[in-house]
């Protein structure tokens, strides 16, 4: 118990320094705009921007610290909806990061569940083609001697599998692309 009232305690100051940084968070009034036109939430009901952002809001932040988070795209389609310019995204993604700081999200299961992409560093010859394709920034070389993948910043699209020409590097097919694939 001791464990978990030091992880509550740092979620606590989280969520304090957040709302004080950004104070029209505190303006959320769960009017479920950003859940309406999420398309995560389409194909994954138990994924909800609305819910998420409340939950932290209201202090439940271990309620979501799980990979339920890793779910967002990071598309940015609820930012645009609010009206009171929350930013569900951005509190998706200060949460995933402070998971992942804090040891609270395995990554070996987010690479299992198709969330990031994840270098193979034997077959990596450093071409740097990763770093030079990938739209979001996340692929960097790591003291010269292999590519690795920022999980904050890759968002699981392919594109660096594709045009790797040594296949160092590997995704997992995303628990949604597998229900789609079974269930359609």
């Amino acid at each position: 118990m001791l464990i978990e009232s030091k992880v509550n305690k740092k979620a606590e100051d989280l969520i304090k320094k957040f709302t004080e940084e950004n104070p029209s968070y505190a303006q959320c009034f769960r009017c479920g705009a950003c859940s309406s036109i999420c398309p995560v939430k389409r194909m994954k009901p138990e994924f909800d921007p609305r819910r998420i952002v409340h939950t932290f809001l209201l202090g439940f932040t271990e309620k979501v610290l799980n990979e339920i988070l890793w779910y967002c795209s990071q598309c940015g389609s609820c930012v645009e909806v609010c009206p009171m310019d929350v930013k569900p995204k951005e509190v998706i993604r200060i949460l995933r990061t402070y998971a992942l700081e804090k040891g609270l999200v395995s990554v070996d299961k987010l690479f299992e569940l198709g969330k990031f992409a994840r270098v193979n560093k034997d077959k990596c010859i450093v071409c740097l083609t990763c770093v030079r394709i990938c739209p979001f920034g996340a692929p960097f070389i790591k003291d010269k001697e292999y590519a690795e993948i920022d999980i904050e910043m890759c968002r699981a699209c392919g594109i660096c599998v594709k045009e790797c020409p040594a296949r160092a590097i590997e995704l997992k097919p995303s628990v949604e692309y597998k229900e789609e694939t079974i269930n359609g």
